[in-house]
């Protein structure tokens, strides 16, 4: 039997038992488009947030497949994923536009394509600078939203030590940021 005849429950089977790549590309081939409507439609239109989302949503339905457990259809089990993608990154906002706010005095207005480009390299620059904890500690905070407990957990250590990482590299982005 090919992978193009396979039902949705054998494809989902395939990919849990093995991670069959191919097989989990066959899978979300089939919702792709339906997925893409349902985001589409949720964020007005809004393209490029769209192909964002869906690929988070790809990404971690594939991660976590194997905790799919058929009590709900396949696509419901999806489309709960893209959901919460879409409130997460709802909630997070973008990095980069937060850090401009909180550190180019320039009025988002009055921002031309170009210096909003120039804003987003210097915010990432000044990224950078930090150790690799500090980015790991301030990316989960800023960019994904995570509590300083949620971040202790996924980076195994204490919760003491990520409010010190994310006190440092506040200080070290604000230093630096004086700087320029």
């Amino acid at each position: 039997m090919s992978l193009k005849q396979a039902s949705v429950e054998q494809l989902v089977a395939i990919v849990q038992v093995s991670g069959d790549t191919a097989a989990f590309n066959e899978l979300f081939g089939r919702y792709d488009s339906k997925l893409r409507a349902f985001l589409l439609f949720k964020l007005a239109g809004q393209r490029h947030d769209v192909d964002d989302l869906v690929q988070e949503t790809y990404i971690k339905a594939f991660l976590n497949i194997q905790h799919f457990q058929r009590q709900a259809q396949f696509s419901t089990w999806l489309l709960r994923i893209a959901i919460n993608e879409m409130l997460q990154a709802q909630r997070s906002g973008n990095i980069f536009g937060r850090l401009k706010q909180r550190w180019f005095t320039a009025d988002s207005d009055a921002l031309t394509h170009t210096d909003n480009t120039a804003a987003h390299l210097d915010a990432a620059t000044l990224i950078a600078t930090l150790s690799t904890i500090q980015q790991q500690v301030f990316v989960y905070a800023e960019f994904y939203g995570y509590s300083q407990s949620e971040i202790a957990d996924k980076l195994q250590i204490p919760l003491g030590s990520v409010k010190t990482y994310m006190m440092q590299a506040r200080h070290s982005l604000d230093r630096n940021n004086t700087l320029c």
